[in-house]
């Protein structure tokens, strides 16, 4: 999981820190695709070009009878510092209010909430106005939409902005690097973040602070085996390339919508981090393109059909092909002859599966041709993906990570593994060979059952999988663990960019038998505040002793960009 290159338009899909969940691409997505404006695709915009009949309106995507996030919003102040969006959703729920979109930045003492049409808009700002949450008198009115950033900057006179560079660039930002280069920068960066996490805690303590056992400081940073065309997942945007007039380009997005500039460039040069294969499969897609009668979507606009492709690859040269439509535009009839071309297209690819993503309302993906599902070997054992599956883009530095997480672990035949936010069960079943056994606790129904196929397939037998929120299903499971002086539970959290809830941290604090913790980052500087609740004093909000630091190790999952895992090792 990591977190640096642009942050997808065709939004993956999140999930929930409080569940403890893996974001289903929280493994950094060289993402193609440009970020939205809208939580939904939205109505066709006024394009009318500047010069002829008049300038682009603003808000022209506002005034149609598409529905878009931005017409029936609210901002809410005076929130809670420490609640985020699904803290908000469950407030709003409490008031029988149903958010279509919650945008709250953390730490901030406000919230902007849509809702789905101007009744329920007015009901929550009568209901909210001076609700007391957690001790704050909230404050709410009317949000403005959201202007178009084209019609924006056209208004100011800007045709390109100062961020327009190539996509290589872009995805691979270190790339005129060396490596012992980039491995010297990833570390000084990681060292500053830790530098900062010993300065909080100094500051939670107080006084009596015992510096001696938060000595944060890395270790070293293990270089990918593999540094060229390793990702094994790739989202592109489809759409024009603004600098060449090209109507249909599929590539990477060089600009940002929210600046106003999404012109997009093809993969050709991104060799750092796209496979060869890849950027095959992008040109015979863009021949299919050019047999289809359907548009490309317009970012801008916000019309058309066809807006991204994903590829997804594995060791054994499997390809799994994901296009992704607009569905608005489609009926059935037309939906069909999409399928049909698609399968007839591709018809003498071998080692192919073929998925159709629909999107512009509620997502669905429809299984087109071939297998449904690929395998991939890792640490010699065999995984199934989907198209939405999470799955490690680095095969072979996924292999180092947790080889790495293992060390770190000092695993042996008397130990109880914890595989908190387990997704499919990868790091879990990967190392049941070394513990007395596995529990794989996720929130996800559908992730614990391809985890229970995954252990079934590699024939594992002492992992047990967990449906259900960690902060509820830890501490059964503890509980459930015969207590022997031998007896030894480590916990190892993967946890979403953002990291764990704070409610599962004052778990692992609260439930004392859990004797020890390893905590995977793809962010650390987004898991501050859980480092430093884990090392705490005691409080009534964090029971238990506090763990202190051991070590920390870096593995360089993703060269030639600015992204690394952090394997950090706590104990009380």
């Amino acid at each position: 999981m990591s977190a640096e290159i642009e942050e997808p338009a065709l939004k993956k899909q999140k999930l929930d820190p409080e569940t403890c969940v893996q974001n289903q691409e929280t493994e950094c997505d060289i993402s193609a695709s440009v970020k939205e404006n809208h939580s939904e695709p939205t109505a066709q915009v006024n394009t009318v070009e500047s010069g002829t009949n008049g300038p682009l309106d603003p808000l022209a995507y506002t005034k149609t009878q598409h529905f878009t996030s931005e017409i029936y919003k609210i901002c809410i102040e005076n929130v809670p510092k420490y609640v985020n969006a699904p803290d908000v959703r469950k407030f709003l729920k409490k008031h029988d209010l149903e958010a279509v979109k919650v945008k709250r930045a953390f730490k901030t003492s406000f919230a902007y909430v849509t809702f789905r049409d101007e009744e329920t808009r007015q009901k929550a700002l009568k209901t909210l106005e001076n609700v007391q949450w957690k001790k704050n008198s909230l404050k709410v009115h009317i949000a403005e939409p959201d202007k178009n950033p084209f019609a924006r900057n056209e208004a100011r006179g800007e045709k390109k902005l100062q961020d327009y560079r190539s996509v290589r660039e872009k995805t691979a930002p270190l790339y005129q690097m060396t490596m012992s280069e980039q491995l010297e920068f990833k570390l000084s960066e990681i060292q500053g973040v830790l530098n900062n996490y010993k300065k909080s805690l100094k500051r939670s303590w107080q006084s009596g602070f015992p510096e001696e056992h938060y000595n944060f400081s890395i270790s070293e940073i293990k270089q990918s085996p593999v540094l060229m065309g390793y990702r094994n997942k790739c989202e592109f945007t489809i759409g024009k390339n603004t600098d060449t007039n090209e109507e249909t380009c599929i590539g990477f997005v060089k600009g940002s919508f929210s600046l106003g500039n999404i012109s997009i460039e093809s993969p050709d040069e991104c060799t750092e981090t796209c496979s060869r294969v890849m950027i095959e499969e992008v040109k015979k897609f863009k021949d299919f393109l050019a047999t289809s009668a359907l548009p490309v979507y317009d970012n801008i606009a916000n019309t058309g059909v066809w807006k991204a492709l994903q590829i997804r690859t594995t060791e054994q040269q499997d390809i799994m092909i994901t296009p992704v439509v607009d569905k608005r535009s489609l009926d059935p009839e037309k939906l069909e002859e999409v399928k049909s071309s698609l399968k007839d297209f591709y018809s003498d690819k071998q080692k192919c599966s073929m998925f159709l993503k629909l999107v512009g309302g509620k997502e669905e993906v429809a299984h087109i041709d071939g297998p449904e599902f690929m395998l991939e070997k890792l640490c010699g054992y065999d995984f199934q993906i989907t198209s939405g599956s999470f799955f490690q883009v680095n095969t072979a530095g996924a292999e180092v990570l947790y080889q790495t997480i293992r060390e770190t672990a000092r695993l042996d035949d008397k130990t109880i593994l914890l595989d908190v936010c387990c997704g499919t069960g990868t790091i879990g079943i990967i190392l049941s060979k070394y513990v007395k056994c596995v529990h794989g606790i996720e929130i996800v129904e559908s992730a614990v059952d391809d985890a229970k196929k995954n252990a079934e397939r590699n024939k594992i037998e002492n992992v047990t999988f967990h449906a259900g929120n960690a902060k509820s299903v830890v501490p059964r499971v503890v509980n459930n663990i015969p207590k022997s002086p031998d007896t030894r539970i480590v916990a190892i959290v993967d946890p979403p960019r953002n990291g764990l809830h704070a409610d599962v941290i004052a778990c692992l604090r609260k439930n004392e038998m859990i004797a020890e913790v390893v905590y995977v980052s793809c962010d650390i500087k987004q898991i501050s505040d859980n480092i430093v609740n884990l090392c705490c004093p005691t409080s009534n909000r964090y029971l238990g002793d506090p763990f202190r630091f051991v070590s920390s190790v870096a593995v360089d999952l993703f060269p030639h960009t600015k992204r690394f895992e952090v394997i950090f090792h706590f104990q009380r």
